[in-house]
Order: structure tokens, then sequence, then C-alpha cells
């Protein structure tokens, strides 16, 4: 293992165990950043090329049948919209 991957798996454990302190804390927007934060070092980590994952990605959706609409016909309440319950687009 070259010295930059041996750095980026220890900034991969200190992530990781502050993501599962905010979880464990209830902080949802925090732990869902650092989860990404940590699927961005992994894939750097592994080489994985960003069009690779997302290859992979649209299978499991695929796999999962996750449906999210189309950016044109979502109607958010003001609500939520209020309440920074913005939806997740890809």
């Amino acid at each position: 293992m070259t010295e930059c991957n041996q750095q980026i798996r220890k900034l991969i454990d200190r992530i990781s165990t502050s993501a599962q302190l905010a979880q464990s804390l209830a902080l949802d927007d925090t732990s869902r950043l650092l989860a990404m934060v940590l699927l961005d070092l992994e894939t750097k980590l592994h080489a994985i090329a960003s069009d690779e994952l997302r290859g992979y990605t649209r299978t499991v959706a695929d796999v999962v049948e996750f449906r999210i609409p189309a950016v044109d016909t979502l109607v958010e309440s003001e609500q939520n919209v209020e309440r920074a319950n913005l939806p997740v687009l890809g």
C-alpha cells in the first residue's frame, strides 16, 4: 500500500468514527454528508472511476426500482421547503 493510500485509510477510519457518532446523536444530515465523504474516499482508495460508480449505482437503482420523479413534475409543500426537507435528485 502506498503512503498516500495509507493516509487515505487513516482518514477513512477517523471519518467513519465521526459518522457513527453523528448517527448516534441523530444528526441525520451530518451523517449523510459524512457517508458521501467516505464514499468519495473509498473510490479514490480503490481507484474506482466516476463513470464506473455511476454505472454501478444506476444498476443498483434499477434492481431495487427506485422511483425519482422528473424535476418538472416534482412539487414540494411549502412546509417541507421551510424545514429544508428538500428532495434528493440524481
